[in-house]
């Protein structure tokens, strides 16, 4: 077999298909907790906020009733500087939207 069938990652020989499979498996895994974080606006019907919702009063899912807009739900390593806040439903796929920089409005200075 020629050079080219094996790869050599941190001291670890494997084939180029053992590094696809173990690359592949960790995509997956990334897959699954952009899911989660994907899920985490919807209400106990399953809905997102402004979804079409049946069984609220109005029609229209309100979202997460724990998780509401502006609402800081956790920080960076930067702490205080960087924190995790939820943005409005529209903004809710951009990840940068999740990150209020230490100069926005809203912030402890």
């Amino acid at each position: 077999m020629s050079d080219l069938s094996n790869v050599s990652i941190d001291g670890v020989h494997q084939t180029w298909k053992q590094l696809y499979e173990r690359e592949h498996q960790e995509v997956v895994r990334l897959q699954g907790f952009a899911r989660m974080l994907n899920d985490l606006d919807r209400n106990t019907s399953g809905r997102h906020e402004g979804d079409v919702d049946g069984y609220d009063p109005t029609g229209v899912s309100q979202g997460n009733p724990h998780l509401s807009t502006g609402m800081v739900i956790g920080y960076s390593i930067a702490g205080w500087r960087r924190p995790y806040v939820v943005p409005e439903a529209r903004l809710r796929g951009d990840l940068e939207a999740w990150i209020r920089t230490s100069d926005e409005p809203g912030d402890a200075a």
